[in-house]
């Protein structure tokens, strides 16, 4: 079991060529292009801002004002219209740039060593500005995450950079894409830590947070040149915590929260399923999405004048925290953006599920918030800061990057009083997905592509391969009444080294060559009789990934491979051909890059 494990590791280091010419040089040069690529990612980011202004000017004001005639059903058609023509620019240019951008990334810097082709950042900003302009239920994070990406990973392509180096600089698009976004350059760190790079070693912790810094400072800057100035994206009232009561309360709260993220994510993968069946062009699903979007926003129009769940939704968190939503508005909001979000993402719209989840957090502890102040006027505070603390919650649960929603909602409202229910509430969220989903909301794409991700920079290809996909040749075995003459001719005919002895196909001991060449006195006895039974049995649809985990203390030569129900035997499995099949995995990922 050793070799595999040293084995892998020698195959690794050969591919992923991790040793730097000069690596006092390479470590300031890579610093120097992670400050260029944030101050890229910041000038981006901001125009991509004003990109998506610009359609929504075109697409909600424009548009709607020239069809007041058929107000409101007319909403309806706005966002099939965007969705149409952001779908027919995906098809055309670039159907990477299809869908929430995340997960795409997370594969770019798993399976393609961090190369994303160049175009995707013109056709990922124009998509997803249309879609989100013209009233779709998605926010930007997404597309500036992978607009980001897509930055370092074009410079590091220039520059003709190393994997590792590749990787890097992806990250650092990552980090300076959120920090000049949100504001939030902590919360950009974290998030490329978190969610794509998962290593906190300095070669790559310091240039993500010297992009991070030069990209939102590139923000400031560029904004204060056009007379904006930078605010919170949540003004939260002032608040302290009432009563030690209060957090029995927040621990509820991220308990529901966390059934809400089970919700979102379940329905977005659902939704996604149905347009995934349908026998539509792929550029006219995005537009059946649209359509579906601009009625849920057409419920809400006649119920508060209002599209709510059209674009990021953070109008509607506004109108929240100024109390100007009833209790029965704001519960509806959080399953009406719900489906609107499914519908567009899941129909291949182009845009992130960050900014609807902070929308329905919101929604979710604004309307609980309502709840317990109503109950328990003397032990609460208002209903605000549990709508803030729902938005965190929400996030946590649906993306598994805990520490990243703690952060970035704090950075985002700016009171720290808040930070202990904030850190209470989005555990308990996390801990309720653990439990309930196979992954994050970014993660359960790439899984259902047999991609599973794995700490420190490398893809897990041995998560992909069950046991029983590799028993390629029939593997000799004994019956328990076989003779030892039997078995020492056998033996000699094959290179095998373990041998199963079985009874109606089920195994009930193995033998080795050894045992069977070493034995004395072989025509007095059966192979039964030298038999044992301290063998390493596995499933079949135990990946090899769970097989080496589970078993790496054990010194076997061979894994005895059953069925799981009827424990019936199916083959034999060797170290060397694990080793084997991780070779030729790494190989084929490679070849991609």
């Amino acid at each position: 079991m050793k070799k595999v494990f040293v084995g892998i590791k020698l195959f690794n280091r050969k591919l992923t060529g991790r040793k730097w010419e000069s690596r006092t040089s390479k470590y300031v040069g890579m610093n120097i292009m992670a400050a260029f690529t944030g101050i890229l990612c910041g000038v981006t980011a901001v125009c991509f801002r004003f990109l998506i202004q610009f359609f929504q000017f075109i697409f909600l004001d424009k548009g709607v004002n020239s069809f007041k005639l058929f107000y409101p059903y007319h909403i309806i058609l706005i966002p099939g219209v965007g969705a149409l023509l952001s779908g027919l620019i995906v098809y055309i240019f670039a159907k990477e740039a299809k869908g929430h951008g995340i997960p795409q990334v997370m594969e770019a810097f798993e399976v393609l060593g961090g190369r994303i082709r160049k175009r995707i950042v013109a056709v990922k900003a124009i998509s997803s500005a249309v879609a989100i302009g013209s009233g779709g239920s998605a926010g930007r994070e997404g597309p500036i995450v992978q607009m980001g990406a897509g930055i370092g990973s074009a410079f590091s392509q220039l520059l003709k950079l190393n994997v590792y180096q590749t990787r890097i600089l992806l990250a650092c698009g990552v980090s300076g894409a959120i920090s000049a976004t949100f504001d939030t350059p902590v919360g950009g760190v974290l998030f490329a830590i978190e969610l794509i790079i998962r290593e906190f070693k300095t070669v790559s912790f310091v240039p993500i947070v010297i992009a991070s810094v030069f990209a939102g400072l590139t923000s400031k800057i560029f904004l204060s040149l056009i007379g904006r100035k930078p605010e919170l994206i949540f003004a939260l009232p002032p608040y302290d915590i009432v009563s030690s009561w209060e957090f029995a309360f927040y621990i509820i709260l991220g308990v529901i929260s966390g059934g809400v993220s089970y919700l979102y994510v379940k329905s977005i993968y659902f939704s996604e399923g149905l347009f995934e069946k349908m026998k539509f062009s792929e550029w006219a699903k995005p537009a059946i999405g649209g359509l579906l979007t601009g009625l849920t926003g057409v419920m809400l129009i006649m119920r508060t004048g209002h599209p709510l769940v059209f674009g990021n939704g953070y109008d509607a968190i506004g109108l929240l925290m100024s109390a100007e939503l009833s209790f029965s508005v704001i519960a509806l909001m959080i399953f009406l953006k719900i489906a609107a979000t499914s519908f567009t993402i899941g129909s291949g719209g182009s845009g992130g599920v960050f900014a609807p989840s902070l929308v329905i957090g919101a929604m979710t502890g604004g309307a609980f918030g309502m709840i317990v102040s109503g109950f328990f006027p003397s032990l609460t505070a208002g209903f605000q800061a549990y709508a803030i603390v729902g938005m965190a919650a929400v996030f946590a649960g649906m993306s598994r990057a805990t520490l990243t929603a703690i952060i970035m909602v704090f950075e985002m409202t700016g009171n720290y009083n808040i930070i202990m229910p904030l850190m209470l509430s989005c555990v308990i969220s996390d801990i309720l997905a653990v439990v309930t989903l196979k992954g994050s909301i970014y993660t359960i794409k790439l899984k259902r592509r047999g991609i599973n991700i794995e700490h420190d920079m490398e893809i897990n290809v041995l998560d992909t391969v069950k046991a029983g996909e590799i028993i390629e040749r029939q593997s000799a075995v004994f019956s328990e009444n076989d003779t030892m003459e039997y078995a020492v001719s056998l033996v000699a005919n094959t290179s095998q080294r373990i041998f199963p002895i079985l009874r109606e196909n089920v195994v009930k001991g193995v033998v080795s060559e050894h045992e069977i060449l070493s034995c004395k006195d072989r025509r007095q006895k059966y192979v039964k009789d030298i038999m044992r039974s301290d063998f390493v049995q596995v499933f079949s649809d135990q990946t090899l990934e769970e097989i080496l985990t589970k078993y790496s203390s054990e010194d076997t030569s061979a894994y005895v491979v059953v069925e799981e129900e009827k424990k019936l035997f199916l083959g034999l499995i060797t170290p060397e051909e694990i080793l084997q099949i991780y070779g030729e995995k790494k190989r084929a990922l490679l070849k991609k890059i």
